[in-house]
Parts: structure tokens; sequence; C-alpha cells
């Protein structure tokens, strides 16, 4: 399974909109990172989800972790 589809796989569990903000590590230490509005309907937050799952450059990620707003936090590492 590559790297994008098990984040998504774990995204699908999830309810949109109880994301408030995602953020990739690449090996190097750079960061990517996508942060939702509570005020956003969940068709923008699909849209914007998708593009930042395009944007992504899976090869080089590390780690991604997803925060809801209750304060619950995962973390998905990828060891290559």
């Amino acid at each position: 399974m590559s790297k994008r589809s098990l984040v998504e796989s774990v995204l699908s569990l999830l309810d949109i909109e109880d994301i408030e903000k995602l953020k990739a590590e690449y090996f190097n230490g750079n960061e990517e990172k996508l942060s939702f509005n509570d005020a956003q309907n969940e068709e923008e937050r699909e849209e914007m989800l998708e593009e930042w799952l395009d944007s992504i450059k899976w090869k080089f990620v590390e780690e991604l972790k997803i925060e809801l707003y209750d304060g619950i936090k995962y973390k998905i590492k990828f060891c290559d």
C-alpha cells in the first residue's frame, strides 16, 4: 500500500469536519501543513484536502500528523 493510500484510508475513517489540521513532515525536516477553518463546509474541506494530498511529495514523507478539534491527535510514521 502506498503512503498516500494509507493516509487516505485513515482519513476515510474520520469525519472531515472534525479535522482541524494536517501536517506532512519530510525526511529533510521540511513540512507541508493544511488547516481548516471551522466555518468551512464539508465540500470545501474535501476540495482543499484533495489539493493538499496532490501537492505532497509522498516518496519523501517521513510522518503525517492529524489533529482533531477535540484535541485527539494521530500520527502515521513511515519507515523507508
